[in-house]
């Protein structure tokens, strides 16, 4: 068995919706919990005249990355913003991005959502369904990619205590 910061030693890590609450706690947790990540990789929009760098410079500096910034002072240069739009064709990546993306990333964390229960159907629908489908997209161009899901079917749900390692996949017997 091998320990999740193990798993992730060496590992490029791309982010969606890294500005995001969950990609912000996501972001923090996976580089205190595992220095060893090669670097994180997050797609951000440029917003209220800011561009992304601007973005992740500001979003570091709050006080969730006061802990991390105590433990590991040169976090920030495992951070690397990509400019993207999610609802874009080709998600608005460079075909350079594009290149980069799919030569060197691991893991794919698509965070990427809206939750506004008022939000207009056709927006709703290009970020959380069309943009899912195009980070897929791209995923499946990665020559390192490995596919994590929290799909029920393949969580160890089985077990009375689930601990922080990765765990050999399920057999799978019969059809579903």
């Amino acid at each position: 068995m091998v320990t999740i910061p193990e798993y992730y030693e060496g590992k490029n890590v791309l982010i969606t919706g890294a500005t995001g609450f969950m990609g912000k706690v996501l972001l923090e947790k996976l580089l205190r919990s595992c220095p060893g990540v090669k670097a994180a990789y997050v797609l951000v929009r440029p917003k209220a005249g800011q561009v992304p760098n601007v973005r992740i410079a500001d979003m570091i500096n709050c006080k969730l990355f006061d802990r991390l910034r105590e433990e590991q002072p040169d976090f920030a240069e495992k951070i690397v913003a990509v400019n993207s739009d999610l609802t874009q064709p080709d998600l608005d990546l460079s075909i350079e991005d594009q290149e980069t993306l799919v030569g060197c990333i691991n893991i794919v964390f698509h965070c990427a959502a809206t939750i506004r229960f008022n939000e207009p159907l056709k927006d709703a629908m290009q970020l959380n369904v069309l943009a899912t489908q195009k980070m897929l997209n791209l995923a499946h161009r990665m020559k390192h990619f490995w596919c994590l899901s929290t799909c029920p079917r393949l969580c160890p749900c089985d077990r009375e205590l689930i601990e922080e390692v990765v765990y050999p996949p399920p057999s799978i017997t019969g059809s579903s």
